[in-house]
Formats: C-alpha cells, structure tokens, sequence
C-alpha cells in the first residue's frame, strides 16, 4: 500500500518478474501498460494447475532396527485430480540411511561430595 487519498494500492502483478514500476487498484492484478504489452495473455499459458504437480515426500521404513527414508514422489494419473499415484523418485542405492538407537542415558546422579 502506498499513497494517501483513501483506497488501498497495490503493486503491479508483474513487479517482481518484470520490474513493472506501476500501481493498481486490485491486488494480485496487471496495470495498463503491462496488459498493453501483453504480459497479461501469456501469464495464464505458463501457469500450471495444482492438480499437474508432483509432490516429493520422505517415506520413512525400519529393517533391523535401521531407519531408511525412500525419496518419493506424488503423482497426478488423471485430468480430474482424483486419482494419485506414489511412485519411487531416485534409484533405492542412493538412498541414504539414518543409524537410530534405543538406547537413551539414565538419569543424573546428584554429586555426594563436592
């Protein structure tokens, strides 16, 4: 927000992307002359739906008290977003492990003698 006159200003849409100097009215919205030159028309064209993404997550698993995390991924199968799939992300040999214990320290012993 900037200026004064009692309505709110927002930064062009294209403000950090394209450096547009410019202010609007209506947030998350192109000015003028960014519309002019036709930023407006191809920023829809670049835009994915969330429902294309793929998602990355850490899936954790236990052999022989050795904690291993597999790299996976999420993935969309259809055009409605219904319908995922998890599927491996790296090959299983470049997975790194996580050494764990169960053993934990006993609590402390207050000094007898100082």
């Amino acid at each position: 927000m900037s200026g004064s006159g009692g309505f709110y200003k927002y930064r062009c849409k294209y403000f950090y992307t394209h450096n547009c100097p410019n202010w609007v009215y209506v947030n998350n919205s192109p000015c003028a002359n960014c519309c002019a030159e036709g930023r407006e028309a191809d920023g829809g064209a670049t835009e994915m739906p969330s429902s294309t993404y793929s998602h990355d997550i850490c899936v954790p698993r236990v052999e022989g008290g050795v904690v291993h995390y597999t790299l996976m991924e999420i993935v969309n199968t259809d055009e409605s977003g219904n319908q995922w799939t998890l599927r491996y992300k790296v090959n299983q040999t470049q997975v790194p492990t996580v050494m764990t214990t169960s053993a934990t320290p006993g609590p402390p012993v207050p000094a007898t003698s100082y």
